[in-house]
């Protein structure tokens, strides 16, 4: 399952409206929610149930309420493999739907309709701004359900919800004083504890390594803005073709402009928070002079015919359409190596993508993924108030996090996928070569979409270290990636938090809350001249200083002088 992970300022909704969104059905089911005292718990290592007493079968509704979540879900959602073994250990059946538009959009409309499916798996990077904050409002209406009372009975869902994550997002954010000490979301895709477990995601500049070639370029040389534009002229002007002999588009996005911020890495810093130091002085990053020249940068590009002029609308299915044809010579976002290497590498191998750089940052540092020790913002799942029999849901949920369960989740069916050696699995020969040929049998066989969207505290590269002839060669460009991009760790607590307790906080939220920043910016890559892009930016960062960013900032600078343990 594509990955996306895409991040907005915590005080920013920085959502771009789509088309309305169809509402989700789901179980309209009151009831007692208490936790059953005769339903069978789980345990930390294997939550199955014995076959004499094998738990009643129930189906619940599931959403991926991420665009363009559905990509892992096996063709046959109920009886794939690894769908008819975990409904024998817990009796769950998933009838799963997944969104291919704005997921704030998506949730605003089923919150607001009160169709919440039994089990959703949203974004949840802050409660200030964005799905987090749509989510938290929902919990504190009474619309999801309180996990508090079933978590001890639950200790592999009770792992999740206190393993890999930053102390200072647990505190303010999972933990949130208006919450109360109920506890309504349940992290996924969070590491094991250990820095060795934070997924590194490659984000970067990729280009057609064809095009490199026929130009002379080395696709380490490119590391700054300057070569970055000298190489896109060269593609503007050398007559590239995509596969079905069309001109190429020289450079551009996936989905709704993700990920256009990888063009203007030479303006960013490795920052963990909203607030950026400037000439020995604390600024908002919207009011950042580096926001001014990454616009103006972006726009020459566009205006030069240098970037995909639809990057900001394209849809899912057009993105990807683009991406997997090589009509993008360059694009900014993950590897994307799981729909690249079914599509494009398998027809012309020749286009393969090369990481660009890495690009450098402002102080000349290369542009990586920073990371606290924990994680700041993951995929969360949450269950609905009306769930007629919450103990399914997280009887499912436990299992699928128990040893037994993410063997199961990751490697499918011992004896028929794989076999355990030293302790650890390795794929059937026969079976990993079907794997690696045609990555949709995977898919089907129900293993792709649990890992994604239903795991956590965990890290299956630690557990299970790959030898290098279990490795695809997917998984050594990958790697290749993360060698050349390290993390970059900052054991801080994010300057970020800081301003919650500023006494006019609620007012600022309130006058900023619904504003979209992104969406003037790209008013101003579109706009007539410089000088009228400008007055858009400008017009932009007032909104800010209108609501009291600056004197916001004060406030935030004092207090982190008072600590030593703050990080911008």
């Amino acid at each position: 399952m594509r990955k996306t992970r895409l991040k907005g300022s915590l005080g920013l909704a920085a959502a771009i409206p789509l088309l309305a969104l169809s509402m989700t059905a789901c179980s309209d089911n009151g009831g007692n929610n208490e936790p059953d005292a005769s339903a069978p718990a789980g345990n930390a290592t294997n939550s199955g149930q014995k076959e004499a007493d094998a738990p009643k079968p129930v189906t619940l509704t599931f959403l991926s309420a991420w665009n363009g979540g559905g990509a892992g879900f096996p063709q046959d959602q109920e009886n794939n493999p690894v769908a008819k073994a975990i409904r024998d250990k817990t009796g769950v059946t998933l009838k799963m739907e997944s969104i291919t538009t704005s997921e704030v959009e998506k949730l605003n409309t089923m919150f607001a309709s009160g169709t919440v499916p039994d089990i959703v798996n949203a974004p949840y990077w802050s409660t200030t701004g964005g799905e987090g904050q749509v989510i938290k409002k929902a919990a504190l209406e009474g619309q999801l359900l309180d996990l508090t009372p079933y978590l001890d009975k639950y200790p592999n869902v009770k792992r999740l919800v206190t393993t890999g994550i930053a102390k200072d997002f647990a505190e303010f954010d999972m933990n949130s004083p208006d919450l109360e000490g109920k506890q309504y979301i349940i992290p996924t895709e969070t590491p094991d504890g250990s820095i060795e477990s934070i997924h590194n995601w490659n984000y970067g500049l990729f280009a057609r390594g064809d095009i490199l070639k026929a130009l002379n370029v080395n696709a380490a040389d490119i590391d700054t803005q300057e070569k970055l534009t000298d190489l896109l002229e060269k593609i503007k002007n050398g007559n590239f073709k995509d596969i079905s002999g069309k001109p190429v588009i020289p450079a551009g996005t996936l989905h709704n402009g993700w990920d256009s911020s990888q063009f203007t890495k030479g303006w960013t810093g490795y920052n963990i928070s909203d607030f950026r130091e400037e000439n020995g002085k604390l600024t908002f990053w919207a009011l950042s002079k580096d926001e001014e020249d990454k616009m103006m940068y972006l726009r020459k590009l566009i205006q030069g015919g240098l970037f995909d002029p639809e990057a900001f609308s394209n849809t899912d299915t057009t993105a990807m359409e683009k991406l997997t044809t090589g009509k993008l010579a360059v694009f900014g976002a993950q590897p994307m190596l799981g729909d690249l290497s079914k599509t494009l590498y398998k027809t012309n191998p020749e286009m393969q993508y090369e990481l660009l750089g890495p690009m450098k940052n402002k102080n000349g540092e290369i542009a990586t993924q920073v990371e606290k020790p924990g994680r700041s913002g993951f995929p969360a799942i949450f269950l609905s108030a009306k769930i007629k029999d919450p103990d399914a849901a997280l009887r499912y949920l436990d299992f699928v996090n128990s040893d037994e369960g993410r063997l199961l989740a990751y490697w499918g069916i011992e004896g028929k996928d794989y076999t355990m050696v030293d302790g650890r699995p390795q794929w059937i020969p026969d079976v990993k070569k079907q794997f690696d040929e045609n990555p949709d049998l995977k898919r089907d066989e129900g293993l792709n979409f649990l890992p994604g969207r239903f795991t956590g505290a965990f890290s299956d590269t630690v557990t299970w270290p790959k030898t290098d002839d279990q490795k695809t060669q997917w998984d050594k460009l990958e790697e290749s990636f993360s060698v050349k991009m390290p993390i970059k760790i900052i054991d801080k607590v994010s300057a970020s938090y800081l301003e919650r307790d500023w006494p006019k906080y609620q007012q600022y939220r309130d006058k900023v809350g619904s504003f979209d920043f992104n969406a003037e910016l790209q008013k101003a890559y579109f706009a007539k001249s410089d000088d009228e892009a400008l007055k858009i930016l400008h017009k932009a960062q007032d909104k800010f200083k209108d609501a009291g960013a600056e004197e916001m900032t004060e406030y935030v600078a004092q207090k982190a002088a008072e600590r030593d343990d703050i990080g911008y």
